[in-house]
């Protein structure tokens, strides 16, 4: 404790420290240290994060986590009289290139500060949807959709789920999807 000020490292760990050095006038060299030191810090519940060996693995940990919806019964919903949302997760240009009919634009980079902002939902002409809603979200080839969907469930949403396969098995069904990886992997890529 320095001029009355104590040091905690709690939820806002490394937000609370700057604020209390900052307080206790403490040089900004060492303010701008406990920033370096810290940046591969705790998670919130002060554990270190799962480090990735590349995106292929967060995605299939997130596939895990996560509930996916086959092309066949999204066809089946889509025809279906039950409400749900629809959000396509990929970047505005591809959106409009081509979506999903009924589907609201949401990048992935945005998802969630998006997802329950009440003048977003206003500007598309809809409410922001409730924790229990359905909602499905889709990519282009699923792995951008699967990430979207371990964060809403992140946020609290419960039911939500991504589209196997996402837009191009929508688009040209499953077999593109097949042949795109294909050619990837003809290509020495990935």
């Amino acid at each position: 404790m320095k001029n009355g000020h104590k040091l905690t490292v709690g939820r806002g760990g490394l937000t609370a420290i700057a604020r209390a050095l900052t307080a206790a006038k403490a040089c900004p060299a060492l303010i701008a240290m406990v920033f370096l030191v810290g940046c591969g810090g705790a998670g919130i519940d002060g554990t270190a994060p799962h480090v990735y060996e590349d995106a292929k693995e967060m995605v299939r940990e997130a596939k895990a986590g996560i509930t996916e919806i086959s092309i066949e019964d999204f066809r089946t919903k889509m025809d279906g009289d039950d409400p749900f949302i629809l959000i396509d997760v990929r970047e505005p240009g591809e959106y409009d290139e081509s979506n999903i009919p009924g589907s609201i634009s949401i990048p992935r980079g945005v998802l969630e500060f998006k997802i329950a902002n009440e003048k977003f939902w206003d500007d598309e002409g809809m409410y922001v949807p409730e924790k229990d809603e359905e909602i499905i979200v889709y990519c282009k080839k699923g792995e951008l959709g699967a990430l979207a969907a371990e964060t809403l469930v992140i946020l609290g949403y419960t039911n939500v789920k991504s589209l196997a396969g996402g837009w191009v098995v929508w688009e040209y069904g499953p077999e593109a999807l097949e042949e795109e990886e294909e050619e990837v992997e003809e290509a020495g890529c990935g």
